[in-house]
């Protein structure tokens, strides 16, 4: 089976603190963003162009639709690109890519449902797609479903165990529910494996801060200003710590 050819990864900022729905999307180079990538190459770069395939066939039926759909696309017309990546459909239903791609609009399009329908049919296809699962995970994440995300970044994970935007996603997952001693390492292996991943520096810094634990959590959260002096909810962070130590 060949491999898909696109991806897109969520990186998310935890707050730590409060409602657990108040956490946030996040965009921020070179940390994987909500942007499509070529995997394996490039997976954890940003990239605003989707890669062909280069075993696409263009007379395939509904590939024409489908490159189309892919510059448009790249111009910024997600409802154009949608309806093209939705026609390709109609002609080659089993195309797990087109499937990923029209999710990928629908999202950005705000229509979740559909946006899950198509990562779901893309699964059906390709199980072995990481970061499907990973882009499902964090959609049931966001309405709710926390336990059935949890389980798509596990599968995400069985097949790409190294990818840092999925470790951080399940960190972020698991302490959204309270479960901070399971959220840090996969917040560690997050940092580890990119080590300029300034939302999964300031997620753990968050954890140790939800623990109590302020002198650990200083050293993350000052990496991750480093990193992007600019993180907004870094500076919050530091904030708080630095006001709990003063007590």
């Amino acid at each position: 089976m060949r491999l898909p050819f696109m991806a897109i990864l969520a990186t998310l900022i935890w707050s730590g603190c409060g409602d657990p729905k108040s956490a946030h999307p996040a965009l921020s180079a070179p940390a994987p963003s909500n942007t499509p990538a070529k995997p394996p190459a490039v997976l954890l770069a940003n990239s605003n162009s989707p890669a062909i395939p280069t075993d696409a066939n263009p007379q395939e039926p509904g590939r024409a639709e489908s490159d189309q759909g892919i510059q448009r696309m790249r111009a910024g017309h997600s409802a154009e690109a949608l309806k093209l990546f939705e026609r390709s459909l109609a002609l080659r239903p089993d195309s797990e890519e087109t499937h990923f791609n029209a999710g990928f609009l629908a999202s950005e399009l705000g229509r979740t449902n559909e946006a899950i329908a198509h990562y779901r049919e893309c699964l059906r296809i390709f199980p072995e797609y990481a970061e499907a699962h990973n882009n499902l995970g964090n959609l049931l994440r966001r309405i709710g479903h926390a336990d059935e995300a949890i389980h798509h970044f596990n599968e995400a994970l069985r097949h790409s165990p190294t990818n840092s935007a999925i470790l951080n996603s399940l960190g972020t997952a698991l302490a959204l529910q309270g479960r901070i001693d399971e959220a840090i390492p996969h917040f560690v292996r997050a940092t580890e494996s990119q080590p300029d991943f300034a939302e999964a520096w300031l997620n753990l810094g968050n954890a140790y801060l939800q623990q109590g634990r302020l002198d650990e959590a200083i050293r993350p959260v000052e990496r991750a200003l480093r990193i992007n002096p600019g993180l907004t909810a870094a500076h919050r962070t530091m904030a708080r710590i630095q006001q709990k130590r003063g007590r």
